[in-house]
């Protein structure tokens, strides 16, 4: 099998997943109503990630790589831990998964009027 651009995180300014981050900014856990576990064993966790029209994300983290299919893809702002907005970069598409190396301390929010929503299936240790 061939790696494709969707084979890679392509997307910059995104803060890599520093390892001892506390547990409490894990993505189920600082931000419950946008991030629900839909399957979970000791290799997998399946999220279904859900961001309604206007919300913004708690701050928050993802540990692991995984491979994110994004069903409904509306315009976004996307956050660092200190507030700093970065546009929405990479080459993502509905109904195309891309791999997203381990994410750091980040928060997103829709701008628009429709709902972001996908799967995040993270790959654990």
């Amino acid at each position: 099998m061939s790696e494709n651009a969707s084979a890679k995180d392509d997307r910059s300014g995104r803060p890599p997943f520093i390892p001892g981050t506390p547990e409490k900014f894990d993505a189920v856990i600082a931000a419950p109503e946008n991030h629900v576990v839909v399957f979970e064993n000791a290799k997998v966790r399946v999220i279904n990630v859900i961001i309604r029209p206007g919300e913004i994300e708690n701050m928050h983290t993802h540990r692991w790589p995984s491979v994110f299919i994004v069903t409904s893809f509306p315009d976004l702002n996307y956050y660092t831990e200190d507030g700093t907005p970065h546009p929405r970069t990479g080459s993502r598409k509905e109904g195309i998964p891309s791999w997203i190396e381990p994410e750091g301390i980040h928060s997103v929010e829709n701008v628009d009027d429709r709902l972001f929503e996908g799967i995040r299936i993270e790959l654990k240790d």
